[in-house]
């Protein structure tokens, strides 16, 4: 009796395997336990099924609570100019490891590492520098033109806004950069290699956005050229306001009106502008015009 049993159980498994069986497969695909017949004593093993839990990956917020994610301000609301200093000078300090080219002058195929060293986008292309790499020692490597190198360095600003990476080393065996990396400087591990043009445009992300930027009115400086009146408006931390966040270049005169009622109301003053770059070690505004004043 239990072969018979046997034989009709394992006629119903093969039924399944090969798509048959009708109501009979989606009944037993339904049931939570499964049944399987023993061969001693015809008793029966009851196996629970388990159900697979997702695993969560934790992701790493490019920008915590607190700071300022460019793509998601607008000219139309207004952001603090300490904010606005912080984030575009967010990467001073930072560990970053670049894969490049490096640019050989004179056209030649190789040289040996001494001070400094041109990152460039592609072999054998023109003098488009992205970025500069500094050695506090010689560290008496032969590189070629046509061999791609990853540094890592520290970033320090110049005041032209160039990319420059100081007490570098050139990393050996280093994976390749892989396209499309996304990261800021509140995100980025400092040892992930990135391609040099995308880390051009994740270090310039500020430049070109028209931004509104409230800060205490610190000062106006005016100075006359062949080109006519040029003035420029310092916007300071309302909490030190000695500390200038941002640099205004006006796009007209300031009428002395809105001059009076700045220097009488210096807290909360609005500026519409450009971010143009670096500006006397603080955020160069272009075409502004004051907003409520």
């Amino acid at each position: 009796m239990i072969k018979f049993i046997v034989i009709l159980a394992m006629t119903g498994l093969l039924s399944v395997a090969c798509g048959g069986g009708g109501e009979e497969q989606a009944s037993q695909t339904g049931d939570e336990t499964a049944a399987v017949e023993s061969n001693e004593g015809g008793q029966v093993d009851t196996v629970e099924a388990v159900e697979e839990t997702p695993v969560e990956t934790a992701t790493t917020l490019l920008y915590p609570e607190g700071t300022l994610d460019p793509s998601k301000v607008t000219v139309d609301a207004p952001v603090s100019a300490a904010a606005l200093f912080a984030s575009f000078y967010a990467w001073n300090g930072k560990k970053v490891t670049l894969e490049a080219y490096p640019y050989i002058p004179y056209m030649g195929d190789s040289m040996l590492v001494t001070d400094e060293i041109e990152l460039i986008v592609e072999p054998g292309g023109s003098h488009d520098v992205l970025a500069t790499a500094e050695f506090a020692d010689s560290c008496g490597v032969t590189i070629y033109a046509d061999q791609p190198i990853t540094v890592s360095g520290t970033v320090e600003y110049y005041w032209t806004g160039d990319i420059k990476l100081v007490d570098c080393t050139i990393i050996d065996d280093a994976p390749p950069a892989r396209r499309g990396f996304i990261t800021s400087p509140y995100a980025y591990d400092g040892e992930t290699p990135i391609l040099v043009s995308e880390f051009f445009d994740i270090f310039n992300v500020w430049i070109g956005k028209d931004v509104t930027v409230e800060g205490y009115y610190h000062s106006t400086t005016t100075s006359t050229t062949d080109y006519g009146v040029t003035a420029r408006v310092d916007l300071a931390d309302p909490n030190d306001t000695y500390s200038k966040c941002v640099a205004c270049k006006m796009l007209t005169e300031i009428p002395d009106a809105t001059d009076s009622i700045m220097v009488a109301n210096r807290a909360g003053t609005q500026i519409r502008g450009t971010v143009a770059g670096e500006s006397f070690d603080i955020v160069g505004l272009e075409n502004c015009e004051i907003v409520n004043r």
